[in-house]
């Protein structure tokens, strides 16, 4: 019986997952597995401190620098793009390390949006940081991997149309570990 009911919420929270994810657009499009499995989880009677530790992530030898996953993740992007027949996007040192710090913030604090309760909007942090552009983008994701992430953006309308718009021209993508895998932000600027 109780398995059953588990299975019947699970069900529920997927379908209200899907429902979120159609009528509000990007910024929900990839928080419903992390957030399901952490409400079952509790459900089950999980214990506070019974969570695995996340995985120790080894950091860019400096800012400037991208971690392995974000470069195979810009890799993707860009392997995409020309695909499609777009220029690369080039990677940006100051959006790099804009992207960590909003990966960093949702982890630390628990939230999954477009508008950080530290930074504001992304087009604000982006702007405060001294980055000037024509337009900007973000896309947020939670995965097992980067890879897991890169084709969660593909599945998704608005996530795909960033990663494809033939205006912007620079990026910078943060890549964090969470106790569920991954936090990705992509930004995405036209200079």
């Amino acid at each position: 019986m109780k398995r059953s009911a588990t299975r019947i919420t699970a069900v529920l929270l997927l379908a209200l997952f899907i429902s979120c994810v159609v009528c509000t657009g990007q910024a929900h499009a990839s928080w419903g597995a992390a957030k399901i499995a952490e409400l079952m989880g509790k459900q089950n009677g999980g214990a506070a401190g019974t969570e695995p530790e996340p995985p120790v992530q080894e950091p860019p030898a400096s800012q400037e620098e991208m971690s392995s996953e974000e470069a195979l993740l810009l890799k993707l992007v860009n392997d995409e793009r020309t695909k499609n027949g777009l220029r690369p996007l080039q990677p940006m040192p100051e959006l790099n390390r804009l992207a960590r710090l909003k990966s960093e913030d949702i982890v630390r604090y628990g939230y999954f949006s477009h508008t950080s309760p530290t930074y504001g909007s992304f087009a604000k942090m982006v702007y405060d940081a001294g980055v000037r552009f024509y337009s900007v983008g973000e896309n947020l994701a939670k995965g097992r991997s980067a890879t897991h992430a890169f084709y969660m953006f593909l599945g998704s309308s608005g996530h795909r149309a960033n990663m494809l718009n033939g205006s912007f021209t620079h990026t910078g993508i943060g890549v964090v570990h969470d106790q569920y895998g991954v936090v990705v932000t992509q930004l995405f600027i036209m200079k």
